[in-house]
């Protein structure tokens, strides 16, 4: 497995929700909840046991992995792979709306 993966919105799916997404994570067997993040939060390096989904519906987050910098906003998915150290921030102004999952 990869240490993580960034897929992004298909054009042909209309406008990214949150219903859309959980329905998504749903029919891949998960159960998705919702995780939002004020302009000024942060999470400094830290890792999780399980495998994590990350997928954006409003706002935008940097995500640093090792030397890696992620922007990612609307309808971009972070898949991250058990015991990856990674933080995480709010990039601008907006408030970030995530639908998160673990596996």
């Amino acid at each position: 497995m990869d240490p993580f993966t960034v897929t992004r919105w298909p054009a042909d799916a209309g406008q990214v929700t949150i219903n859309k997404i959980r329905a998504r994570l749903e029919r891949e067997g998960l159960f998705p909840s919702r995780f939002d993040m004020i302009p000024g939060d942060s999470y400094p390096d830290h890792s999780h046991s399980e495998a994590e989904i990350r997928w954006i519906t409003s706002g935008k987050m940097r995500v640093v992995i090792g030397n890696e910098e992620i922007i990612l906003g609307p309808g971009d998915r972070l898949d991250l792979a058990p015991n990856i150290v990674h933080s995480a921030d709010v990039a601008g102004e907006e408030v970030v709306v995530t639908v998160c999952a673990s596996r």
